[in-house]
């Protein structure tokens, strides 16, 4: 990726076309940012871009790209560096869950899912915070989850893969700092998006044990400790202590709860 002769920042947002994503472009669209906005969903992605452009008179570019592809992230360098575009802040958004034990769920799903929730997340961050590095400033945002706190049986590779982005970010944020680069990880617990019904959570116990929040409260309690340079953020008082919780309480006594929450 090379640098380029832009004088507006830019802000890549995967994920982008609902929930979380559409409003953290909301949040930096109105902080004067052009946005690029990726996610395999074509129609709901030039939906969000074609809307932001009409509200807030920026621009908004829609890259559809199905980020649980190997070679998508890739992909997407090579199309940034095409258009000379380079990423002043990227948030890494793009995920999903599945609902089943492990050996129930297809393998090749669950595979699709570390892919986009692991690998993706972390080849966009490698790749530009390397630039970023280089030009002395920048900022990623990588969207994890409460549930990265905690082992989640009945879904043990969506837990796992948002530990393991938890883990990375916050190694990530001290390597970056000294260069002047923010690297920030959000960790929303449920949210009033779509999460919800592809992971097949609707009707789960999981659902009533708090009020959801609103994507745009995520985006607006994540994108305020970006700019303050927190290394992590945790949205809601209900998250802070549920994430507390799980440092207090064995693996042994947290993995029968997680588990009923999932029925």
């Amino acid at each position: 990726m090379a640098p380029s002769s832009q004088s507006e920042k830019l802000a890549v947002i995967t994920g982008g076309s609902g929930g979380i994503g559409e409003a953290f472009a909301y949040e930096l669209g109105r902080d004067g940012y052009k946005l690029v906005l990726i996610s395999r969903d074509d129609q709901e992605l030039n939906r969000v871009a074609g809307t932001i452009t009409s509200k807030l008179n920026i621009s908004a570019i829609a890259i559809p790209k199905d980020l649980s592809h190997p070679d998508a992230a890739k992909e997407i360098d090579e199309e940034l560096e095409r258009r000379n575009l380079v990423p002043d802040v990227l948030i890494n958004n793009a995920g999903y869950g599945l609902l089943g034990n492990a050996t129930d769920v297809d393998a090749d799903e669950q595979l699709a899912m570390i892919d986009l929730n692991v690998r993706a997340t972390t080849e966009l961050s490698v790749r530009c915070g390397t630039v970023m590095k280089r030009r002395g400033h920048g900022g990623i945002i990588n969207v994890s989850s409460v549930a990265g706190y905690l082992p989640g049986p009945r879904m043990a590779v969506y837990y796992a893969s948002k530990a393991y982005v938890k883990s990375f970010t916050e190694a990530f944020h001290f390597e970056m700092k000294p260069f002047g680069v923010t690297v920030t990880c959000v960790c929303p617990g449920i949210t009033k998006t779509d999460f919800q019904r592809r992971a097949g959570l609707e009707d789960t116990k999981l659902m009533s044990t708090s009020p959801p929040m609103t994507p745009e409260q995520v985006a607006k309690i994540g994108y305020a400790g970006f700019k303050k340079g927190k290394r992590l953020v945790l949205t809601g008082v209900q998250n802070q202590l549920s994430a507390y919780a799980s440092h207090l309480l064995p693996n042994g006594l947290l993995l029968p709860v997680v588990n009923s929450l999932h029925k």
